[in-house]
């Protein structure tokens, strides 16, 4: 058993082998001279094949853990929808409080004759209201994700650590 935060970062270790281990297949040559050994200096020591069941393994392994993340994250699931939620909202009010800020007091027209005059503007929106709403918000996203945080950190995962630390 480990906690969700240590799953996260045994995820990313397997992911960054399996990617190691794909560009270097990718990367090595397909065929050999008749007769000769396989060079296996491109693949870590492995064979092309052994390298490329290793990583059909690996990624059955990553499947594993993926789901066994996902069981133990439900517990985080109310808490995930509502970031996801804040997330787009703080985008909407960034949109929405950029636009406020470049509204101008003023603008310029021609008038009948064609001379220019000045023309006050007055902004739809409170560009005050509109920057509060998004500070508001991000403090509430920073709170949300101090709290799943929390959860991480006590939340088990049922997997062995060194079936995954063993391969990588």
């Amino acid at each position: 058993m480990v906690t969700l935060a240590s799953s996260f970062r045994l995820r990313n270790k397997l992911k960054e082998r399996i990617s190691t281990l794909t560009d270097a297949i990718t990367s090595a040559g397909f065929s050999k001279t008749a007769g000769t050994e396989e060079n296996t200096n491109q693949c870590d020591g492995k064979t092309l094949d052994e390298a490329v069941r290793e990583v059909d393994a690996l990624m059955s392994l990553l499947r594993d853990l993926n789901a066994r993340i996902e069981n133990a994250n439900q517990v985080n699931r109310p808490l995930l929808i509502e970031l996801e939620t804040i997330k787009a909202k703080i985008a909407f009010y960034n949109i929405i409080t950029q636009k406020c800020r470049r509204v101008k007091p003023y603008e310029f027209e021609s008038d009948e004759q064609g001379e220019p005059r000045r023309v006050a503007k007055e902004p739809l929106l409170d560009q005050k209201k509109m920057t509060s709403a998004l500070a508001n918000l991000k403090k509430e996203k920073d709170a949300l994700e101090e709290r799943i945080a929390a959860v991480n950190m006590t939340a088990a995962v049922d997997i062995d650590p060194d079936t995954i630390l063993s391969r990588i």
